[in-house]
């Protein structure tokens, strides 16, 4: 579901009303408040141990459950997108990154709930700075690995921006 037609009532006035005027925006019918459809952010870490593998993690929850993915997460109100990611890092791996090279962007679609979503990832590559901790968290991912350039499959990952992300940077 398009995600300014799951809007019911105006978060302004309340009344119900709200009519689509684009794909972009939305208007209340009562107040004249506008809705825009703005992307969120993500910071994604692609971090590499010393034989110049991947960090990859398996999605254990939709959307693209079951899959590879590169870890990362949504940009929290007043931080960074490189504190962001190591951040999420930490939350879901336990391990400690620096996010230390902007990469490339990629605009994504995440189907959250059934409403389409439409976060711009940030691709950094990240720098492992300690590893001895490392465990999964359970709520987020199923299991991780460490993948060689020769390993890594476009298909074997979900989501479309860390297809893209895996087709830039390993399949230039």
């Amino acid at each position: 579901m398009d995600i300014l037609e799951a809007y019911k009532f105006c978060p302004i006035c309340g009344k119900s009303g709200l009519k689509k005027n684009n794909d972009k925006t939305a208007q209340c019918q009562s107040c004249g408040y506008k809705i825009y459809l703005n992307p969120s952010i993500g910071g994604v870490g692609m971090i590499f141990n010393d034989e110049g593998k991947l960090l990859v993690v398996r999605r254990s929850k939709d959307p693209a459950k079951g899959t590879w993915h590169i870890p990362g997460g949504f940009v929290e109100v007043g931080e960074s997108i490189e504190q962001a990611i190591e951040r999420e890092i930490k939350e879901e791996l336990n391990i400690e990154i620096k996010a230390e090279k902007y990469l490339f962007s990629i605009p994504n679609l995440y189907q959250y709930k059934g409403i389409e979503r439409y976060p711009l990832d940030f691709f950094f590559k990240c720098k492992l700075v300690n590893i001895s901790t490392m465990s999964v968290d359970l709520s987020e991912n199923s299991d991780y690995a460490f993948l060689s350039p020769e390993e890594i499959k476009v298909e074997d990952f979900g989501l479309p921006s860390i297809k893209e992300a895996i087709r830039r940077y390993f399949h230039k």
